[in-house]
């Protein structure tokens, strides 16, 4: 399953390739941008194709407008390529700035191992360090995969190195995720949300993968099943073993690129390619076996003769060569001289057909006629020339032939009736297509008749300013002149080039949109008829609410949708969306932005999609109106929002006096104190009402309220109780009754102090609450 194409189609969040031709670097999948500093360059890709970046360890590095990387489990795979170990950590890739703040950081130590730390701002050790045993400083492309459950179970943090089958090193996480990293992501450098100055990355850096999930690190594998046997080749021989999960997992061949012709030859008779996976949409298995193209005239020679016997009729004898139609007029030209010579005294005849042709073609504009006659009674000359002219002719560009009449609408007949020749067109999309994702495919439908393939296809960008083909020597895209009608037959691609073109060369087209030029030709002989029934594309999208027709692309969209509830500053709801497209969302309070606190959206997400966010009273106006603001998009961009105000108030498990007043926040920041006065040594002061109430937003049971006492001077002691009338004096309460949310209860406290009590002018102790949700 660790071929990307399987994981990036259903599970991929992020996939940052380096293959834009120039400018910023681009998140295929999720839409964010990365911004180059200081011109980090692209050079050849890990396998050849494609580009990869290069940072020169001093300056460079790349910002997205994105943390993208997802809170909880997640795995992270990417290509590297690295000369020497540095003297200081280099960063890969970071939301965060190594040592204080909430976030990820992947980078290369000194030792030349690469590791990964995920910090928590609120700890002094990170939530887990995990660095890998193998060595990768060594010049060469590997191939790295970080991978965490979400969880704290044993060896739940991984790493993979080229080997996708065990991994190279494990840790355990001290605590599960639930704080988003502190800055946008960066590659390259350390990253504290400012211009970096230190830990510059040396080296390359090609196809980040991100997930919100573990992906499984164990390739595809495959045997040859050969005579009821199983057969995998290991370089020198074929080698027989049976076909259970753990052969496939250790003799399994990856590819199958690695064994020629004569390899193949050796087993003799049918073969078939098995294929194991644990990928658990997988539906079919593509395998390309490649081979020399070769001609039959390379096996025959160019006069190749084919004998034949029969003793049947020889008219039911013919013959098929594969070369292309043709017709007499490629060989003898378009005026041929036609001799004939027969002894008979017969009407010779002789036809061609020629395009429609009038005396101008042959005399120029400009023709006069001289006419003899010695027919006396004939005294004025007529001429009747048939010439291929309408008044249609005279108009330029675009124009609408408008009829009208005064009969009846049932019996009014409007028939236009119109001859022309056949004119080369260039025919273009009016409105490109968007390619959302990566482009996997163009299919065109060519159904020409035609003994000449005269029909040219070319493909474009937003702007048809530049035509692109496919080369098959550079492999690329190569921008091709489409300016003149022979510059399109020589250059333009037949349909067969377009629908050869692989899906791993779609990919490495880059633009945001899709625009397909088609040449077609026809001739007046209709010896050449170009017909072109239907163009389709197809990207690396859901395709469950989008439906291809001919050359009609109809995407049903619906507007997402949010159910939202807020209650003792708790934000909870599902986004979802009818269409099942992914969405997002962004949350405003009082008109400036809360999360995320740059104003972006969150990344874009499966629906439905479960929202839960706590309110801070740091973040609210107490006791004063406050508006929540959630707007809501789906992938298109189509966005919604939804609106409340309410009064501010605090959370949790609250303590007010007798008039309303908190005696402090959910944070245990002091709002006012409950003054006991002067208490005199031997005296029990007077019990004073606390008021405890549920701002939760759900119920909670098995209360128990207490004092640390930590700071009370010697002989002192405080008493709770119920009920002030009698006062049943108690070190503690523990209440069985459920508090149901927004409920209060009363409960009252005194000090009490013993003959010969230390002084203390300045005492103080806390109340404390602790309870189980119900």
């Amino acid at each position: 399953m660790a071929n990307s194409k399987d994981n990036l189609s259903k599970y991929g969040k992020t996939f940052i390739g380096f293959d834009e031709p120039s400018g910023n670097a681009m998140d295929s999948i999720g839409g964010y941008t990365g911004t180059l500093y200081n011109a980090p360059t692209r050079v050849t890709g890990w396998n050849g194709i494609g580009n990869a970046m290069s940072f020169n360890g001093t300056n460079q590095y790349v910002d997205f407008n994105s943390k993208i990387i997802p809170i909880g489990a997640k795995s992270i795979r990417f290509k590297i390529k690295i000369l020497n170990k540095p003297s200081i950590p280099s960063l890969l890739l970071a939301t965060t700035d190594a040592s204080t703040k909430d976030g990820d950081t992947i980078a290369i130590d000194t030792n030349g191992r690469v590791y990964w730390n995920s910090l928590r701002a609120i700890a002094s050790n990170p939530r887990f360090s995990l660095y890998s045993n193998k060595i990768i400083t060594d010049g060469l492309w590997h191939d790295v995969l970080f991978i965490w459950d979400g969880k704290t179970n044993s060896d739940s943090v991984k790493v993979y190195i080229d080997d996708m089958i065990a991994p190279d090193a494990t840790t355990t996480a001290l605590e599960t995720e639930i704080r988003i990293g502190t800055y946008n992501l960066r590659l390259g450098a350390v990253n504290n949300g400012t211009t970096p100055t230190t830990y510059f990355y040396n080296g390359q850096l090609d196809s980040i993968e991100i997930y919100d999930r573990v992906v499984s690190p164990i390739p595809d594998k495959y045997l040859i099943q050969h005579n009821s046997q199983y057969k995998f080749y290991d370089g020198s021989s074929w080698i027989t073993t049976t076909p259970t999960e753990t052969n496939f997992l250790l003799y399994g061949m990856e590819n199958l690129d690695h064994i020629k012709e004569a390899q193949w030859k050796e087993l003799s008779g049918n073969k078939s390619i098995v294929m194991w996976s644990d990928f658990e949409d997988k539906q079919f298995a593509s395998i390309v076996l490649n081979k020399d193209t070769f001609k039959a005239q390379d096996l025959l020679g160019d006069t190749a003769q084919v004998i034949y016997y029969t003793d049947s009729d020889t008219s039911l004898v013919s013959f098929e060569t594969g070369v292309e139609p043709y017709s007499v007029y490629d060989y003898i030209g378009e005026l041929p001289e036609v001799l004939v010579y027969t002894e008979t005294t017969d009407d010779i005849i002789v036809s061609t057909t020629t395009e429609p042709f009038d005396i101008y073609d042959e005399f120029g504009d400009s023709v006069e006629v001289l006419y003899y006659t010695d027919d006396e009674e004939v005294n004025e000359a007529d001429l009747i020339l048939e010439a291929n002219w309408s008044p249609i002719d005279e108009l330029e560009g675009d124009f609408e032939v408008v009829t009208w009449t005064d009969e009846a609408p049932e019996t009014a007949q409007r028939v236009l009736e119109m001859t022309a020749i056949p004119k080369p067109q260039f025919i273009k999309l009016v409105n490109p297509k968007r390619v959302y994702g990566a482009l996997d495919d163009v299919i065109v439908n060519d159904i020409s008749q035609s003994y000449r393939d005269e029909a040219r296809y070319f493909i474009a960008g937003e702007t048809p300013d530049k035509w692109y083909v496919w080369d098959k020597k550079l492999e690329k895209f190569v921008v091709s002149d489409a300016s003149t009608e022979q510059a399109i037959s020589a250059n333009g691609m037949k349909h067969t080039d377009l629908n050869n073109i692989t899906d791993a060369q779609w990919r490495t087209w880059k633009e945001k949109y899709l625009n397909i030029g088609v040449f077609l030709k026809d001739n007046p002989r209709d010896t050449i008829v170009s017909v072109v029934e239907s163009v389709s594309y197809e990207d690396y999208l859901p395709r469950d609410t989008t439906t291809i027709s001919d050359t009609s692309l109809y995407i049903l969209n619906t507007t997402a949708k949010i159910d939202i509830s807020f209650d003792a500053n708790i934000l909870k709801g599902i986004l979802s969306d009818d269409d099942l497209t992914r969405v997002q969302y962004r949350v405003l309070l009082n008109n400036g932005y809360y999360y995320p606190t740059d104003g972006s959206f969150t990344k874009l997400g499966e629906s439905p999609q479960n929202i839960e966010l706590v309110i801070g009273s740091k973040d609210i106006r107490i006791d004063d109106w406050n508006t929540l603001k959630i707007e809501f998009q789906d992938f298109f961009g189509t966005t919604d929002y939804w609106q409340a105000s309410f009064i501010g108030s605090y959370s949790g498990l609250m303590f007010k006096d007798v008039y309303g007043q908190y005696f402090s926040s959910e944070i245990g920041e002091v709002l006012q104190y409950l003054d006991f006065g002067v208490i005199i040594a031997g005296q029990t002061t007077i019990e004073h009402e606390v008021i405890l109430k549920n701002q939760y937003g759900y119920d909670v049971k098995n209360i128990h309220l207490y004092a640390n006492t930590s700071n009370f001077p010697t002989g002192m002691t405080c008493e709770f109780s119920t009920s002030s009338s009698p006062f049943d004096p108690q070190p503690d309460l523990r209440l069985g009754s459920v508090l149901q949310n927004n409920e209060e209860m009363s409960f009252f406290i005194r000090l009490k102090s013993e003959l010969g009590a230390t002084p203390d002018a300045n005492g103080s102790f806390d109340i404390i609450v602790r309870a189980d949700k119900a």
